[in-house]
């Protein structure tokens, strides 16, 4: 089942998409497309719909992504 994002939500790009840790904002949808503010920017980008996910609140820690590897003993 496909997530729905929605207008404010934090958002960030998918797991396999290696090298963006910052949290975004969305601040306008536009179909297939979306308009993120991301942390340290002043305006929005359009980013695609199917490269970001939802933000979990474990991720989020003052609007910075907090990756946090499991380590089994």
């Amino acid at each position: 089942m496909s997530e729905v994002i929605l207008l404010g939500d934090p958002v960030v790009y998918r797991d396999d998409i290696k090298g963006f840790d910052s949290v975004g904002v969305v601040t306008k949808s536009t179909g297939s497309s979306l308009q993120v503010l991301w942390n340290d920017e002043s305006e929005s980008k359009t980013e695609q719909y199917d490269r970001l996910r939802l933000a979990r609140l474990d991720e989020v820690d003052v609007h910075s992504r907090v990756i946090r590897d499991l380590i089994d003993d």
